[in-house]
């Protein structure tokens, strides 16, 4: 690879191979046309010309200019081939200053765009000069071919705030990223391939990746700081070593990265297997380290393995998350182990990275889940707090005040922003008292407003359904429809992810839950009919993240038996609760009053409530509602169930507006009685 280089000058020709390649990815992908290379854009007769003009001009960079403006030393350091940031044995080199990297993690998609700044402030008031962030491609390409660069996912606006207050940027872009994120960020669409191989070098994949990689880099390699914006570094897939031992995956994704325009710093990031990481890439690669505890066991570690290079922590963990149904999370550290830990850190002399420096919020469907060591499966809650020094809403904790005491005492005062901010005001919050959901509608009554329903010989995973342009469905929920006889009596369902309930003729009958087959008798049914409708309504509550196989699909994945036979002929219903749909559902639905007694099974309840003055970040208390979603103004902002451990959802003021606001909550179970919510100025903990 003409990337591969050790600890030794680059040839000019190489500069001129180098600089070529470039030229050609910048004027292809970057001016011309985002979509298009540069030949599909001017055509095949203006092939020569460009390409005669870019290899003169690499000609004339790679063998005079850029030995000499890339810090007047050509090639000599072992990371960073063209760009600017470059290493010492002990820290790193940016333009030329060495400067020890104080980083932490803020993630743009779990954040409204409105307080991107102040996290971002409050980053650096920390004594941090260095944002990380992941970037999901799940996200930015919800259906293969649509692309979603705006609004919460305008990911070059987020780099850009962060420049403006002279912060560093470290990008994770995947294309696995886990995070706790659905499926690690990998779009759902993929599993709509049934001999999808996801992290390897499967064709299809590789595909996939190339051409998101061909929508995300025109944007992103622009910003580095070689060109003048804030990125220092990229990250090579993520933890790899725990999932697969694919070399040939690895030098991959290294390669498109470097094909698309990347020209700074290559790392990878892993909690263990070094030495295999060593071994997947090129030594321009610079690995880094994760962990929570015993710092000085981990990095002396990697200085083992990889002697004479900086040494850099990039996911020291402090705090952890939550999975639905668990009491506290295992894992986590108070103020005063994480300030220590922080403390050893920065005695060896490493740079460092805090996962997380403020959480966030998992608003949507995008939770990701877990696999513990009984294979029981443990869905994320919606709040991503992770007891980090910024809670979920963004205020400042004592852990911030007593990291931050570390960082100015004990980093480099170099490194240390200077001046150094003061710590800014916790944005305010408010309690809008308790509101009434006066209105619902029974899901059965909901269908006509979704597109017509797939006709299936058997039930088949979400995934599988030709809908979104024939990728599937990714995310939400699936409704299975069928009649049966009156003389049924039992219904079997081999095999089912993750959480349903069964209705016959509009009523629920039964509740479901993973993994296990489960059967459920059939009521007897007193009325003239010769057939009753049966529904099955399964819920995807969110793919795994972290493990070695997460080709997991959601929905029914075997056979459905009636009375020990397998049933056929059945409709599915997508029920994904876009935007689109819950505008429509608002204003047009057929809305009755509060239900009657008992179990009305899966509904939607709304009711609205005025704000007078400015709105406030507030706190929706579900205490009494059993399991759903709640959505304001059109927006999902996240799961609730009454298992715990969070009682709570966040609501930051950027979702609400001055004057009507709507709340809709669909509920899969019983709803609270009176049906209603409490609006607080904190979290119900």
């Amino acid at each position: 690879m003409i990337y591969r280089r050790c600890d030794q000058r680059a040839s000019g020709t190489s500069g001129v191979i180098v600089a070529f390649s470039c030229l050609y990815r910048f004027f292809g992908s970057v001016i011309c046309h985002p979509r298009r290379t540069v030949y599909e854009y001017l055509g095949i007769r203006m092939n020569r010309r460009i390409g005669a003009v870019s290899l003169i001009t690499g000609f004339f960079l790679g063998w005079f200019l850029l030995p000499r403006f890339i810090g007047g030393r050509g090639f000599e350091s072992s990371f960073g081939p063209l760009g600017v940031t470059r290493t010492s044995k002990e820290d790193f080199v940016i333009k030329g200053d060495h400067v020890t990297i104080l980083s932490g993690a803020i993630h743009y998609f779990r954040v409204v765009p409105g307080y991107w700044n102040d996290r971002l402030l409050k980053l650096k008031a920390m004594g941090l000069n260095t944002v990380e962030t992941y970037i999901p491609w799940n996200m930015h390409e919800p259906i293969p071919g649509h692309y979603e660069f705006s609004g919460m996912l305008d990911v070059r606006h987020f780099i850009r705030l962060a420049q403006k207050l002279d912060l560093h940027v470290i990008i994770r872009p995947g294309p696995y990223i886990c995070a706790e994120w659905d499926l690690g960020g990998l779009p759902g669409w993929l599993l709509h391939d049934p001999n999808m191989k996801l992290r390897t070098t499967h064709p299809p994949f590789l595909a996939a990746v190339e051409r998101y990689f061909d929508r995300l880099f025109p944007i992103l390699a622009p910003l580095q700081v070689s060109y003048g914006g804030p990125i220092i570094a990229f990250q090579v897939e993520n933890e790899y070593t725990a999932y697969g031992n694919d070399s040939a995956y690895m030098q991959a994704v290294h390669d498109m990265m470097r094909q698309r325009g990347v020209v700074e710093l290559l790392v990878t990031s892993d909690a263990g297997g070094l030495t295999d990481a060593a071994s997947f890439l090129p030594p321009e690669v610079l690995l880094t380290v994760n962990f929570q505890s015993n710092p000085k066991k981990s990095l002396t570690s990697l200085q083992n393995v990889q002697p004479n290079k900086p040494l850099m922590v990039m996911e020291y963990w402090t705090g952890w998350f939550h999975h639905w149904n668990e009491p506290a999370p295992e894992r986590s550290l108070n103020a005063a182990e994480a300030a220590e830990g922080l403390k050893t850190i920065l005695s060896m002399k490493s740079s460092f990275n805090l996962y997380m420096f403020h959480g966030g919020t998992n608003f949507g469907f995008m939770n990701g889940a877990n696999e513990d060591h009984q294979h029981s499966y443990l869905p994320t809650v919606t709040s991503y707090d992770y007891d980090a020094p910024l809670t979920e809403a963004g205020d400042v904790t004592d852990k911030y005040r007593m990291l931050r005491e570390v960082i100015i005492n004990n980093a480099p005062s170099s490194s240390v922003p200077n001046p150094l901010p003061d710590i800014p005001p916790d944005l305010p919050k408010a309690g809008y008292g308790v509101i009434d959901f006066s209105l619902y509608i029974p899901i059965v009554d909901t269908l006509n407003y979704l597109p017509e329903p797939v006709s299936l010989k058997y039930p088949v995973p979400m995934e599988m359904l030709p809908v979104n342009h024939g990728s599937g469905q990714s995310y939400g929920f699936i409704m299975y429809r069928t009649l049966v006889g009156n003389e049924a009596k039992e219904v079997t369902i081999s095999k089912m992810k993750d959480h349903g309930v069964a209705m016959l003729n509009f009523a629920p009958i039964a509740k479901l839950t993973w993994f296990a087959k489960q059967s459920f008798l059939l009521p007897v049914v007193k009325d003239n009919s010769d057939q009753q409708v049966l529904d099955i309504l399964v819920e995807n509550c969110g793919r795994i993240n972290y493990a070695k196989e997460l080709e997991s699909r959601k929905g029914i994945l075997g056979e459905v038996l009636i009375d020990g036979i397998q049933h056929l002929s059945w409709k599915a219903y997508s029920m994904e609760f876009k935007y689109s749909f819950m505008t429509s559902i608002e204003g047009g639905g057929l809305w009755k009053r509060t239900p009657p007694p008992g179990n009305p099974g899966p509904a939607l309840y709304k009711t609205s409530f005025i704000i007078k003055s400015h709105p406030q970040d507030t706190f929706a208390d579900v205490t009494g509602w059993s399991k759903g979603v709640l959505f304001v103004n059109g927006v999902n902002v996240g799961r609730y169930w009454s298992v715990g451990p969070q009682k709570s959802l966040y609501i930051p003021a950027p979702l609400l507006r001055r004057g009507p606001n709507t709340l809709m909550i669909f509920e899969q179970h019983m709803p609270r009685t009176p049906q209603t919510i409490t609006l607080h100025d904190l979290p119900n903990t």
